[in-house]
């Protein structure tokens, strides 16, 4: 049977507003149950948008951004820090578990056919990779994130008209200024983009006009035009409020913890490993003692959910034996009872990165 879902197609907006629009309107509907949505918008100007599993001053150079005027946020769902301008059409799709009660990877693949389905409409041979990217000839021409909220759960993602990659390099933490020019080389390959592949560029309407045809045969939804509630507009603004604060831009370092943010940067009290698997890319900072956990860090560039979930994956951790065993009892314990997600990242590869970082360490 066909559903009927609101359709919000919002067009410009002022930049922070196309990050709060889609967290105030999921927890919304957590609360009342209000319609599954789907969002349509750009930002009225640039800005740098950092994954909520991020630590800030690992992941971007916040001194150039600064000192450029670039607005910076910290966005309700993982994965990587990302340079956004008025050339992408952002979808937000907002919807009720009950209603598509999927695994996480599943819920990716199904809403993301649409996409896959509009850039094909303009010869662009797009396609799905798993966990949560569609490419084009190898290249990257969409990024995707998701998140839940209690009884709503979201997907954001792009269409890229065109691709900023020497502001990316910019942006993105390098550990030595030579490598800037690699990394905007590598940019420049691994992206695309309509201007890459096409002459002329459809317009942003023409494509979002695509995209919602494709979006309603292949889902059997049926779209009718909607407004933001007063109790959205309102929780917008709680939002960007919350988005400003020391707590939110530091959620990863612990809330802002001055100390802890030193001992990150200073690299004296914690053993440090990055490593990426096909769910992304997951850091780990641990801090052991007589073969125990005392402290660790879990960030990165990964999709997990419930989205807030890390803090208390790794209070559980603190205080257990390096044993990969152990730690893999405890994790699975975890997601068992707290319902966790990690499309391509297993606990037993969380365990087993954790145990390889402490036996290096000892060596």
């Amino acid at each position: 049977m066909t559903s009927k879902w609101r359709l919000l197609n919002l067009s410009e907006l002022p930049w922070i507003k196309t990050q709060s629009v889609y967290h105030a309107v999921s927890l919304i509907q957590d609360e009342f149950g209000t319609p599954n949505t789907l969002i349509l918008t750009w930002p009225n100007q640039a800005y740098v948008c950092i994954g909520l599993h991020q630590i800030i001053d690992l992941s971007v150079e916040l001194e150039y951004i600064k000192s450029n005027n670039l607005p910076y946020v910290r966005r309700a769902t993982g994965g990587g820090s990302v340079y956004l301008d008025q050339n992408q059409v952002f979808y937000q799709i907002i919807c009720k578990k009950e209603d598509y009660p999927l695994p996480l990877e599943d819920f990716y693949k199904t809403f993301l056919e649409p996409v896959v389905k509009t850039y094909r409409e303009y010869a662009i041979p797009a396609e799905y990779t798993p966990i949560n990217d569609i490419i084009a000839d190898d290249r990257k021409i969409s990024g995707n994130g998701a998140v839940s909220f209690g009884k709503s759960r979201v997907l954001v993602g792009n269409f890229i008209f065109d691709f900023p990659a020497l502001e990316m390099s910019k942006i993105l933490k390098v550990p030595d200024e030579k490598f800037r020019d690699k990394i905007a080389k590598s940019l420049t390959e691994r992206m695309g983009s309509f201007t890459y592949f096409l002459d002329p560029v459809p317009t942003k309407n023409e494509v979002v006009e695509t995209y919602l045809e494709y979006f309603q045969k292949i889902l059997d939804i049926e779209f009718y035009h909607g407004t933001l509630s007063d109790e959205e507009l309102e929780k917008m603004s709680e939002i960007e409020k919350l988005y400003s604060t020391k707590e939110w831009v530091y959620y990863v370092e612990k809330k802002g913890d001055e100390l802890l943010q030193q001992k990150i940067k200073s690299g004296t009290y914690f053993s440090f490993r990055n490593k990426k698997f096909p769910g992304g890319l997951v850091q780990i900072f641990l801090n052991s003692e007589k073969g125990r956990i005392k402290e660790i860090i879990i960030s990165g560039d990964f999709t997990i959910s419930p989205p807030y979930i890390l803090p208390e994956i790794e209070l559980e951790l603190v205080g257990k034996r390096l044993d990969e065993e152990v730690l893999l009892k405890v994790l699975l314990g975890l997601y068992s009872t707290l319902n966790i997600e990690t499309p391509g990242i297993t606990p037993m590869q969380i365990a087993g990165m954790i145990v390889e970082i402490y036996e290096k360490t000892r060596k």
